[in-house]
C-alpha cells in the first residue's frame, strides 16, 4: 500500500473509536490499515503501535501486544535517542505495565534500569512500576524504597495521593528481615 499520512491518521482515528466502542477485532482491522498506510517516519506511529497494543492487550494476546509496545518505544528511542523526553517515559511504562501482566517482573526492572535516570520529571512513573516488580519478586524492602520515590517525585499532591492509595500495600509493608 502506499503511503499516505492523512489516510493512516483517519484509519487510526477511526481504529481509536471502535476501540473505544469495545470492537476491538473491527479496530484492529483499522490500526492494521493505518500502519500500512503510515510513512516509517510519521510522528504518531509511536501512538498507532501503542494504541494497537492497547487493543491486543485486551484482547488477551499479549505477546503481540508486548511486541507492539515495544515498536512504540523503539519509534520514541529514534525520536529521541537520549530517551528524556516523555514519550520515551510513558512508552517505557506502557512496555513494563505489559511485561507486569505478563507476570515478567525481572525484565520490568531491566526496562526501568534503562530509562529511569532520563527520566528527569517524569521518574515517578518509573518508579511505580519498579516497585511493583520488586514486590513481585518479593523485594519488600526495594518496592517500599521504589513507591516511595514515585510519591516523593509525584507532579502534584493529588498526583501523590493516588500513588499512596495505589500502592498503599506495598507502602504499609514491613521491611524485608533476614
Amino acid at each position: 500500500m502506499s503511503v499516505d499520512r492523512n489516510r493512516a491518521a483517519g484509519l487510526a482515528g477511526e481504529g481509536f473509536d471502535l476501540w473505544q466502542a469495545g470492537k476491538l477485532e473491527d479496530a484492529l482491522v483499522k490500526y492494521v490499515a493505518a500502519l500500512d498506510a503510515a510513512d516509517p517516519n510519521h510522528v504518531a506511529l509511536p501512538d498507532y503501535h501503542g494504541e494497537i497494543a492497547c487493543v491486543l492487550a485486551t484482547l488477551g494476546r499479549d505477546p503481540e501486544a508486548l511486541e507492539q509496545f515495544e515498536i512504540s518505544l523503539m519509534h520514541e528511542l529514534r525520536r529521541d535517542p537520549e530517551g528524556k523526553d516523555v514519550g520515551v517515559t510513558v512508552a517505557r511504562y506502557c512496555v513494563c505495565e505489559q511485561l507486569l501482566k505478563m507476570k515478567q517482573p525481572e525484565r520490568v526492572l531491566h526496562v526501568v534500569a534503562q530509562g529511569v535516570e532520563r527520566a528527569g520529571t517524569n521518574e515517578w512513573l518509573l518508579r511505580v512500576v519498579e516497585a511493583r516488580a520488586s514486590w513481585d519478586l518479593s523485594r519488600r524492602s526495594e518496592a517500599k524504597k521504589s513507591a516511595a520515590l514515585a510519591v516523593f517525585k509525584a507532579p502534584s499532591e493529588g498526583k501523590a495521593k493516588n500513588l499512596r492509595e495505589y500502592l498503599a500495600e506495598i507502602l504499609g509493608s514491613a521491611v524485608d528481615t533476614p
